[in-house]
């Protein structure tokens, strides 16, 4: 049987109860198709583990050292509730093992360049995070990522999020032919998911949108007297990425066996053509009408929010971030799965993953791990997803979440149907040149015949810049 044909009748065995997800798992990993598995079995409405599949506890078993050093972006001063969550945690695993935890701030402008430097030297930490998972590819492949042979209650995953922190073996970090079995490693383990949704003023907002036509409908009889009914961050990629998405266009190119084939890049096929002239078009003809701030690519991650916490903004696509501070300024915030677009396809954002990784040069793996494992495990991550406000990534911490922060349903709605932020090193080489290209299009209302220009000109720059990164 050929792979495609293995893995569709291990997924129908596994679907008709014949066949356990984790016998499923283990066979798949045998045969080299692990991630071709986990793929089809999600495609097909499965998940690599449910709710009721695992408890997601773990009990800590050391050993005991005399301290681990923990790196994160999180501080005291600006992000005090992540700050404190990740120092309960740390708390609870000193008291349960006696080692004691020094939780140190590295600035998220420095954290990749004292990590790359201070790691292989032996002063870098024992462990570090939660970090987005689109970082994972190029920590691994400096070799400083430890690989996990399997994580704890791994069948508490789903096997998006599994994926995302997983990356083919290979000394060079080279892309696997198209369709080619590959092994993985996992290099991390998920604590959070994360994608945009549809925020807004209950206050304001009386019928939820379901549809891109009922948000234009809203958002016209809401624009008035210094107010406005929708505006976004029209450009910023991350939030341009689910217009392009529901046009069928993509970044790289996503093969049978999960993984990301950089040659094949579709930013400027027919669809994200569309998306580019329709972002033009939705400023330019009102449609809906935006505030002049959108187009102030710096700051319109500032001013936009600032107007939803002032009551002048009724509904915005942001994530899970965007939630407290709304709060704290009395703001009636309703969150709910992004709307249809006008060609009846779900606007589908970014999934992303944050993730908590092992120092592989630290000379307490063995410590770090027992930690990390523990901070992942349900009882820990559900008070640290409070403290983030973003949603577990385990299914077993799913109903004490939404209890903790009823909002959270929304958010977890929508990660169910997002795309996968690529976790290869390539995507770093995609934000500039797809940001130019739009900086030209809406900036200037480029005509029709441009935008494919600009795309043609931003897809040619990012296979450049892919293969001299390689080189």
């Amino acid at each position: 049987m050929k792979p495609n044909a293995v893995t569709a009748a291990m997924v129908d065995q596994v679907l008709a109860g014949k066949l356990s997800r984790r016998e499923a798992l283990r066979r798949a990993a045998g045969l080299g198709l692990s991630t071709a598995f986990a793929g089809a079995l999600l495609a097909a409405g499965g998940r690599v583990a449910g709710a009721q599949a695992t408890s997601g506890a773990y009990t800590p078993k050391g050993p005991k050292v005399d301290k681990l050093v923990f790196w994160t972006r999180s501080s005291q001063d600006t992000s005090k509730n992540e700050w404190d969550a990740l120092k309960k945690a740390a708390d609870n695993y000193t008291k349960a093992i006696g080692t004691r935890i020094d939780l140190v701030t590295v600035p998220d402008a420095d954290f990749r360049s004292k990590l790359s430097i201070a790691a292989p030297s032996g002063n870098g930490p024992d462990v570090f995070g939660p970090l987005a998972h689109d970082w994972i590819g190029e920590i691994a492949y400096q070799k400083i990522a430890k690989s996990w042979p399997s994580l704890p209650n791994q069948d508490d995953f789903s096997a998006e999020e599994l994926q995302l922190v997983s990356l083919p073996v290979s000394e060079t970090g080279g892309t696997p032919a198209p369709g080619g079995a590959v092994q993985l490693n996992i290099y991390a383990l998920p604590l959070f998911t994360e994608a945009l949704a549809l925020v807004y003023n209950k206050d304001m907002v009386s019928d939820l949108p379901k549809t891109w036509d009922e948000v234009l409908s809203q958002a016209k009889d809401l624009t008035k007297g210094g107010n406005y009914g929708f505006a976004f961050q029209i450009l910023t990629q991350y939030y341009e990425g689910p217009f392009f998405f529901a046009e069928d266009s993509y970044i790289f190119k996503r093969q049978e066996n999960g993984l990301f084939d950089t040659s094949d890049i579709g930013l400027n096929d027919p669809g994200g053509v569309k998306a580019a002239e329709a972002l033009r078009d939705m400023y330019y003809k009102k449609a809906p009408e935006m505030p002049e701030g959108v187009l102030d690519q710096a700051n319109a991650g500032q001013i936009l929010p600032g107007m939803v916490q002032a009551g002048q903004l009724a509904m915005t696509i942001d994530g899970p971030w965007s939630v407290p501070s709304l709060n704290d300024a009395g703001i009636n915030v309703g969150v709910a799965p992004l709307p249809t677009w006008t060609n009846g396809k779900p606007l589908t954002p970014f999934l992303g993953i944050q993730a908590m990784l092992v120092n592989a040069y630290g000379k307490q793996v063995e410590a770090a791990t027992d930690f990390v494992s523990f901070m992942g495990s349900t009882d820990q991550v559900v008070p640290m997803a409070v403290g983030f406000h973003k949603a577990p990534a385990r299914a077993s911490a799913t109903d004490a979440a939404i209890k903790a922060s009823p909002d959270f349903e929304a958010w977890i709605a929508q990660t169910k149907n997002a795309n996968p932020m690529p976790n290869i090193p390539a995507m770093q080489n995609v934000w500039t040149p797809w940001g130019d290209a739009m900086v030209g299009i809406l900036q200037k209302n480029a005509a029709d015949d441009k935008v494919k220009a600009l795309l043609d000109t931003a897809v040619t720059q990012i296979k450049k810049n892919i293969q001299q990164s390689q080189s």
